[in-house]
């Protein structure tokens, strides 16, 4: 069979091929080629391909959708039979097997599907818009909710942290998934301290007495006692009758105030009405003493029985105010100190001197003194440096219980009057045309406590008598020029 059916006939000229030939030839081939095939398909593989790789991972939940498998062998496809299930609401490892054959071959491929978890739970943060925290208190918890995809609720096993004014929350789920969340801490403090006023809430003085504070407490809800914090303000004057307050307020770090108040109703001490005499009276008082005159002036007066009243100063030893109160004379307060520039500084200055010449006297006599005599007289100009003292202090005396007395006859021995002669004249004149005389001495001046014993033969000798000033006596008031 080497030779091709041409070239047969090239040999052969006029010889034909029979049909039978062409069959028989085709019929060899054909075997040829079925032994071929059977070889190759003998030592060839069926194959078995997945389709995305032999392992998926799938999140908790989702669907599966199965990507399938495909099976060969050469040119040859077959089907693929598939076995296995997976469940993607419950985490694990499923098996998903494939199996093909063909031509009597058979193959088989397993592909791993595995269900996790790795969605990290979320927390929830509540919040109350009128939440906060009292600074350096606790934070009270608004609310928070912890879930998870797979766990379902987990709030019981979230942890909290409070640091750096932050609340810290973190929670893992079983899977191993963290969350975490912070809270900002809103410190505020909206509430006003609570201002409590001990004692009453109104106190009664009587004027010239102090205000003794009773006390108070302020506690606050965040910082606690603030008591040192209150801070006061009153328009009290003890010296002059009315009702004043005092006014407490308080406020805590965050500006939240709380004020109060409490009222000071200060009264007059009631004064005992002016007797006026029966009859002409004469009352000889002695200012700015004593001296080294007025143990001659005491035995004078001894003399003839007559009473006299001392407006005493507090300088130079205050000598002989014993003397004075054991004679039977009024013991009456000038100044201590007798400087205008001092007393007539303020009110609270005036009443210094005046409650110091007091006690001197009372110290020395246990007479508690409430006559009294302004230096330069209620009418006086030297204190006009201070405008309205004047008014003030008179009415501030007697709202005290203190009888202040000016006079109506001056002798004029602090001013004119240098002799006995002219002391005598002017005091004989001015008691002369009253019926009630209060006179104006020094018994510093030795001229005028040398004209003490004549005024009183004259006034004696005119159906006068003399008598020492009391709380009840005429007063003599001058005008008032300041």
């Amino acid at each position: 069979m080497d030779e091709s059916i041409a070239t047969r006939r090239s040999r052969h000229p006029g010889k034909k091929t029979s049909p039978m030939s062409y069959i028989l030839a085709a019929g060899i081939a054909l075997l040829i080629l079925v032994i071929a095939v059977a070889i190759i398909l003998g030592t060839a593989q069926l194959k078995l391909v997945l389709s995305q790789g032999s392992d998926i991972t799938l999140e908790y939940g989702q669907s599966y959708a199965e990507p399938g498998a495909s099976a060969s062998l050469l040119f040859f496809k077959t089907d693929v039979q598939t076995q296995g299930q997976v469940d993607s609401s419950k985490l694990g490892e499923y098996t998903i097997t494939y199996s093909a054959s063909l031509f009597g071959k058979t193959a088989t491929v397993q592909r791993t599907v595995k269900v996790v978890d790795t969605t990290a739970p979320t927390i929830t943060l509540m919040h109350n818009e009128n939440a906060f925290t009292l600074p350096g208190h606790e934070y009270q918890e608004e609310g928070f909710v912890a879930e998870d995809n797979y766990d379902g609720d987990i709030t019981d096993r979230v942890q909290k942290m409070v640091a750096d004014g932050y609340v810290h929350y973190k929670v893992t789920d079983t899977s191993g998934n963290v969350a975490e969340v912070k809270r900002e801490i809103v410190y505020n403090d909206i509430t006003a301290p609570e201002l409590t006023l001990l004692g009453n809430a109104t106190v009664y003085l009587t004027a010239g007495k102090d205000f003794v504070e009773p006390g108070f407490t302020a506690i606050d809800d965040a910082e606690g006692d603030i008591s040192t914090k209150v801070q006061t303000t009153t328009d009290f004057n003890k010296y002059t009758p009315g009702t004043y307050s005092v006014t407490y307020t308080v406020t805590d770090n965050y500006g939240n105030s709380t004020q109060t108040t409490r009222k000071i109703v200060v009264s007059a001490v009631g004064q005992q009405p002016t007797i006026d005499p029966v009859g002409g009276v004469i009352y000889l008082t002695f200012d700015d003493g004593p001296s080294q005159h007025t143990l001659r002036l005491l035995d004078v007066l001894a003399k003839y029985d007559v009473k006299a009243t001392f407006f005493v100063v507090g300088t130079a030893g205050i000598g002989h105010l014993e003397e004075i109160a054991a004679g039977g004379h009024a013991l009456a307060m000038h100044s201590n100190t007798h400087d205008y520039d001092e007393i007539y500084a303020s009110e609270d200055a005036f009443f210094k001197d005046l409650y110091a010449i007091q006690d001197k006297i009372f110290q020395r006599t246990g007479i508690k003194s409430t006559l009294m005599r302004f230096p330069g007289g209620s009418s006086n100009m030297v204190s006009r440096f201070n405008p309205g003292i004047m008014t003030r202090l008179t009415q501030a005396v007697e709202a005290q219980g203190f009888q202040y007395f000016d006079w109506n006859v001056d002798s004029k021995d602090a001013g004119g009057a240098k002799t006995a002669d002219e002391v005598y004249n002017n005091v004989i004149n001015g008691c002369k045309t009253r019926s009630v005389s209060v006179v104006l001495q020094h018994d510093i001046h030795g001229y005028s406590v040398d004209a003490v014993e004549r005024i009183i033969q004259w006034g004696l000798a005119n159906g006068y008598t003399f008598e020492a000033l009391t709380p009840t006596s005429p007063t003599a008031h001058h005008p008032v020029n300041n």
